[in-house]
């Protein structure tokens, strides 16, 4: 979940299944005369919307952190323990490629970037590679991506979208709508800056691809007020892109156990919240 101040009495909690869909939103939207659409499309929207489907098992029934506290995603490898976080993703990557191996390729290097710092992409993140759960994590995740782009090549429609060159632009985008939707969802109102945690307003300054034979750029956020942010350069293929989801309302306070908690997460408020990107 994603924690953020919502007054003095009250937490307003999104959940990271929320914070998933937008990004699916964002990728949908992705494209214009300036920056190239997604290939494959669907498959990359795909594995944008379920790129953190695998929290739907915790969120059902989220737990206190050791403070008392809802559990905030950052730090969540180890706030909520080894096992659970990588269980999480192992489960979301193992459904996802069910249904469609492209996009599980990038949810699995999505998992694994989440623990090597984007894979050199986001340098602020924490490195979690000594751990040897991680470890044993990211070797299973290597072995499975060649046998899956084994099976992707021989699809003619996918010729294209699995060059190594392709591979790693589309990695780059699915890193840019996690840390988009990152950004969009870790604040209430837009123009809060009571969290110092999370992707900046240049979205932590990760390269952004705009089309073939053109240099990576870096998207910058200009918040305008409570409800709207600039984007610049701007990437979707309508302007304004209006960005809709839901927070719960929590009171702000420390529990005394998970039952009393729950009884406030299941009953919360929830509060309908509205963002409009726009080009300058």
């Amino acid at each position: 979940m994603i924690v953020c101040p919502y007054n003095e009495s009250f937490l307003v909690l999104v959940l990271q299944t929320d914070h998933s869909r937008i990004a699916g939103l964002l990728a949908a939207h992705w494209g214009n005369d300036k920056f190239a659409s997604l290939n494959p499309y669907a498959s990359m929207v795909l594995a944008a919307q379920e790129h953190d489907s695998g929290w739907w098992d915790w969120e059902i029934k989220p737990t206190l952190n050791e403070q008392g506290s809802p559990s905030d995603y950052i730090g969540s490898i180890k706030h909520l323990g080894q096992g659970v976080w990588l269980d999480l993703y192992r489960r979301a990557i193992e459904r996802l490629a069910a249904r469609d191996l492209y996009a599980a390729y990038y949810v699995s290097m999505h998992g694994e970037a989440l623990l090597t710092q984007g894979m050199g992409l986001l340098p602020s993140m924490p490195d979690y590679t000594g751990d040897p759960a991680v470890q044993e994590f990211i070797a299973a995740q290597k072995a499975l991506r060649p046998q899956w782009l084994q099976v992707l090549q021989k699809n003619p429609a996918l010729r294209e979208a699995t060059n190594d060159t392709h591979l790693w632009t589309n990695f780059k985008l699915m890193e840019v709508f996690d840390q988009f939707a990152q950004f969009v969802c870790n604040r209430y109102p837009f123009n809060s800056q009571a969290r110092k945690n999370g992707p900046s307003n240049t979205l932590s300054n990760i390269p952004v691809p705009v089309a073939p034979g053109h240099d990576d750029v870096t998207l910058t956020l200009d918040i305008q007020n409570e409800r709207e942010a600039v984007v610049r350069p701007f990437p979707f293929d309508v302007s304004p892109l209006v960005v809709s989801f839901q927070g719960r309302l929590v009171p702000n306070r420390r529990y005394l156990n998970q039952e009393e908690f729950l009884q406030d997460f299941y009953r919360a408020e929830r509060i309908d919240i509205n963002y409009t990107l726009r080009a300058a």
